[in-house]
């Protein structure tokens, strides 16, 4: 007689590796991007180009862009560089590491690869969209990386004592 059942607590090989979930993921993310928004919002009030995104102004979406993503480097650049989190991963008790060294990674593969080059071809009309489902889709893959972690060689791990 053969036993089916399993023990649910026994964690699997991916949890072993102290991979970060994907619900702190997008914990992380939504933070991370709420904060950007509403202070890139802020400046893009003051500095008029809600009034020309209004009146569909693309120049004004495209400034919009670039105001999100100074602010990003500027409210998460240390923490990246030095901890390999965001306000949101800090939070959410997650890192950024290389794949293999599990070290830290320089700021431009952690900002420049993962963030920038992800948000310019995703802001590529009509593939944009679908490029960044593809990205995000890749979340579901047994070792829990994005095409953005792919592209950069990293993983994101949970951190104990953060």
């Amino acid at each position: 007689m053969t036993d089916h059942s399993t023990n649910e607590s026994q964690p699997t090989a991916v949890e072993d590796e102290g991979l970060a979930g994907r619900g702190a993921r997008l914990a992380a993310y939504l933070i991370d991007w709420a904060l950007v928004g509403v202070v890139a919002g802020l400046i893009g009030y003051y500095a008029g180009l809600w009034e020309r995104l209004m009146q569909q102004d693309t120049e004004a979406v495209v400034w919009l862009g670039v105001i999100g993503m100074v602010v990003y480097a500027v409210i998460n650049g240390r923490l990246l560089a030095n901890r390999g989190q965001t306000v949101g991963k800090l939070a959410a008790a997650v890192r950024i590491v290389d794949a293999r060294t599990r070290e830290i990674v320089p700021f431009w593969k952690s900002f420049g690869l993962r963030v920038v080059v992800i948000q310019a071809l995703a802001s590529v009309p009509a593939v944009g969209a679908l490029f960044s489902l593809v990205d995000v889709l890749f979340i579901f893959g047994e070792r829990r990386r994005c095409l953005h972690d792919h592209l950069a060689g990293t993983v994101v791990i949970r951190v104990e004592d953060s």
